[in-house]
């Protein structure tokens, strides 16, 4: 009897014990599976690609964005470009390939949002960012394919400025001209044409709530030299000495508007103390200079356009290379135009507008300069 007993008592114990161990080993699966799913969804989370429209309105603060349709790529013949260096050579035409990620974006706009908190209530801060010539000139069938969509970076911008930050969306208004006979953007550089410029400056005046003037009332001149842009530098190699020769065969041809007579140009050159007068346009130009060139003050602190034609109002324009096309147009509507040049202005932005009794600030930049962190940070160092 004794062995019956304690031959089922250890009958019984071993149930208990491979009870037990069935327990640990389910507890163990489950738990790889838990651990698995979520190490996917940190993956996913963590991945660079740039959100649905969806994705990005649940990061509003305040403001909304809308789809954009742009229309149909009409010079789209069907052919493929491909990449030289880091440039997409499509139609003789260069295309920069944007990596940008929401991250990216929210990290500029949360330096807006900062920025307008260091200058305080008493300053209207408005943002507007550019997209480049790849998303708007280049047929979405092959932007897809080289770059993230610049629409959805500009949107989570947008949606992340805080309400006292006023946006500007210039991404419909260059869509619904990509089809313009004059160019958007030029062909070898990666910056728009002042012909560009006019139709965001049109989309500032909106929020503005200035009058645009009309291009058509403005006097245009044409730079006839061969202009060999940004482009055509990126793609030096031991190949290709001076550059991708397709881009070579297709060089820019500079169209600006004429600053008003009644306008005065004053900028300060780097190493200097006192600002100068200077012409706005540059008039020493030749064969092989970059579209950009066309500016005589664009290597310069900062710019002031006075038009002493407009009695009253001042803006302040934080900017990299892009504010210069937009400034002809801007200061018809404003007393004086100061371009803050981002790459080389070295004071406190806050103390420099007090001084001006400055009290509107725009930051104009382009959509790789807005996800670029050594471009914030050189905003960032105005406030230090």
């Amino acid at each position: 009897m004794a062995d019956k007993k304690n031959t089922a008592k250890k009958g019984g114990s071993g149930k208990i014990i491979a009870f037990i161990l069935a327990l640990v080993l389910i507890s163990g699966t489950f738990y790889t599976v838990y651990y698995l799913l979520n190490r996917g969804k940190r993956v996913v989370n963590n991945h660079s690609e740039t959100p649905t429209t969806t994705q990005a309105t649940e990061l509003t603060t305040g403001h909304t964005v809308k789809e954009t349709i742009m229309p149909k790529l009409e010079t789209d013949d069907k052919s493929d470009g491909y990449l030289d260096g880091a440039v997409y050579i499509w139609q003789n035409k260069g295309y920069e390939v944007f990596k940008g990620t929401v991250n990216d974006a929210h990290t500029y706009a949360d330096s807006i949002n900062n920025y307008k908190k260091l200058l305080g209530k008493n300053y209207k801060v408005y943002n507007m960012v550019i997209p480049s010539a790849t998303e708007i000139s280049l047929p979405e069938r092959l932007s897809k394919k080289i770059s993230n969509l610049q629409m959805e970076n500009i949107n989570a911008i947008i949606l992340r400025l805080s309400p006292d930050v006023t946006p500007v969306d210039t991404y419909e208004t260059l869509g619904q001209h990509r089809n313009d006979e004059t160019p958007l953007y030029y062909n070898t550089d990666k910056l728009w044409t002042q012909y560009g410029a006019y139709y965001a400056y049109t989309a500032l005046t909106k929020v503005l709530d200035v009058k645009p003037i009309q291009i058509d009332t403005l006097i245009s001149s044409t730079a006839d030299y061969n202009f060999l842009g940004s482009h055509v530098k990126a793609t030096v190699s031991k190949e290709t000495k001076n550059g991708n020769p397709m881009l070579i065969s297709n060089p820019d041809t500079v169209i600006y508007y004429n600053l008003p007579d009644t306008a005065i140009v004053t900028a300060l050159i780097q190493g200097e103390e006192i600002p100068v007068a200077m012409p706005y346009y540059n008039s020493e130009l030749t064969d092989g200079l970059a579209p950009s060139d066309i500016y005589a003050t664009k290597d310069c602190a900062y710019t002031v356009i006075q038009n002493n034609a407009v009695q009253s109002g001042k803006i302040a324009v934080v900017t990299d290379k892009y504010g210069y096309a937009l400034a002809p147009f801007l200061c018809r509507n404003y007393s004086e135009v100061h371009l803050i040049d981002i790459d080389n202005f070295a004071r406190n932005l806050r103390t420099y507008l007090e001084e001006n009794k400055i009290t509107n600030v725009l930051y104009l930049n382009g959509i790789m300069s807005a996800n670029s962190v050594s471009k914030t940070s050189e905003m960032d160092a105005m406030f230090q």
